[in-house]
């Protein structure tokens, strides 16, 4: 588990995640909506915001990842 700026903990597994994600764009998301570099810095909404964003980004890459 990690933990985030307010105490939130959130799994290792979605950290990496969005540690993957933010090294594929620059940290550009989190650095242009909250002038952010580390993951460890956001808050609970902050974290779940930028990652329903970071999944989205994969479904769409993988298009849309719909079967059917």
């Amino acid at each position: 588990m990690k933990t985030l700026a307010d105490g939130t903990q959130v799994s290792s597994r979605s950290y990496y995640f969005l540690l993957d994600y933010n090294d594929k764009n620059n940290w550009k998301p989190m650095s242009d909506l909250w002038g952010i570099m580390k993951l460890h810095e956001l808050n609970k909404q902050q974290y779940t915001y930028l990652f329903k964003h970071a999944v989205a980004a994969e479904l769409k890459a993988l298009g849309d990842g719909e079967q059917e």
